[in-house]
């Protein structure tokens, strides 16, 4: 692949993580042509450490005031000099080969392919690892081959998994960013709606560390959500005269099912302003529902927002799906379940430990593990 590929990195009080996230970067078996960190007005001495980094990357730091994680990947790809953008989290590790594996998907497409993306192991905090494989874990295909399935569940592209054409990712208008949390899910409907291809690579080659979220994460979360809800109700409304109804039949109950799990996480959490907002939204969106489910979730809501034992159900509810999705998943090897210390010597044993190529070969255009649609 002759396209170039510009790293784009999103920071904000990331001090914690962001040396391993670009170590990570460095360890790349196909190095990116310019790394561009963005720092989104942190407080902590994060920016300073990924100065550290400075002719070891071909870096770029760029400052502005906090605007959100969406303003600041926009500002990266706005001044972005390749071909392609890789997106990076700053408390996400990259395995040695993931811009090797997406570039060859990439240039085994065509001109209408928009993005490539990974399959993604989670670790906790710690680093330890949780699932090594969180696509196969939940519902929907990979690559997406259809509106309707991404309008009926999350759609699982993670920006940290993602390698996107720029000139797809500026056709779009980047991303919406009134969103802190579903940013990534209406990026890629839209790139998807505009007639762009997606590819899957079915390899986990990014570490995903999954954090217990912050009471002030959880509100801006809530609220994120119902952007996007009232977002996709706007834009894709029921056309009877077609008898196609996606906002009843695949939009409303997607997000209703979300905002109650995330009403009894919030419960749980004792997170009352996130609750609030989680069942309000529940409310609002009851209406788009058939009429037999509008009366059940009525009939839900009412009975959780009893006091004492509404929140008891819903924390019961809550723990049920949580312990139902931990028995659900293969155990994990006591190889795999340990903590990522010292950083880079365990990164690099579970990365070879997640069914990736210990040789750090890039896989051809033609591996069966690299799917494009259509």
């Amino acid at each position: 692949m002759h396209e170039s590929v510009t790293v784009v990195i999103p920071l904000f009080n990331g001090a914690a993580h962001i040396e391993e996230a670009l170590a990570g970067v460095c360890a790349q078996s196909a190095a990116p042509q310019e790394v561009v960190v963005v720092d989104d007005g942190s407080t902590d001495d994060g920016p300073d450490r990924v100065l550290r980094f400075v002719g070891r990357l071909p870096l770029r730091l760029l400052r502005r005031p906090n605007g959100g994680q969406s303003a600041a990947r926009n500002i990266g790809v706005a001044e972005a000099r390749s071909d392609w953008i890789a997106f990076l989290d700053q408390d996400d590790v990259w395995c040695p080969q993931h811009l090797a594996n997406l570039k060859a998907a990439v240039d085994g497409g065509t001109d209408r392919t928009g993005w490539a993306y990974s399959d993604v192991a989670v670790v906790d905090a710690g680093g330890r690892l949780l699932e090594p494989s969180l696509l196969r874990g939940r519902p929907g295909r990979h690559p997406k081959r259809s509106l309707d399935e991404c309008l009926a569940q999350d759609m699982f592209v993670l920006p940290s998994a993602a390698l996107v054409s720029r000139h797809a990712f500026t056709a779009v208008g980047g991303f919406d960013e009134r969103l802190s949390g579903y940013e990534d899910d209406d990026l890629f409907l839209r790139l998807m709606c505009a007639g762009f291809h997606n590819i899957h690579v079915d390899v986990p080659t990014v570490l995903r560390r999954r954090h217990e979220g912050a009471a002030s994460h959880a509100v801006r979360m809530e609220r994120s959500l119902m952007i996007y809800a009232r977002k996709l109700l706007a834009g894709f409304p029921d056309r009877p005269e077609e008898q196609r109804f996606p906002s009843r039949d695949l939009i409303a109950p997607r997000f209703c099912w979300t905002l109650l799990a995330r009403w009894a996480m919030a419960e749980r959490a004792g997170n009352r302003e996130a609750a609030a907002l989680a069942r309000a939204g529940l409310r609002e969106l009851l209406s788009h529902l058939r009429p037999n489910r509008r009366r059940i979730g009525a009939a839900i809501l009412h009975i959780a927002s009893l006091p004492v034992v509404g929140g008891a159900c819903l924390r019961a509810a809550h723990g049920l799906r949580q312990h139902a999705r931990r028995t659900s998943r293969p155990m994990l090897g006591a190889a795999k379940a340990r903590r990522l210390s010292p950083p880079w010597q365990e990164r690099q044993a579970v990365c070879r430990g997640l069914d990736v190529d210990p040789t750090n070969q890039a896989l051809p255009p033609s591996h069966p593990r690299a799917t494009e649609w259509p």
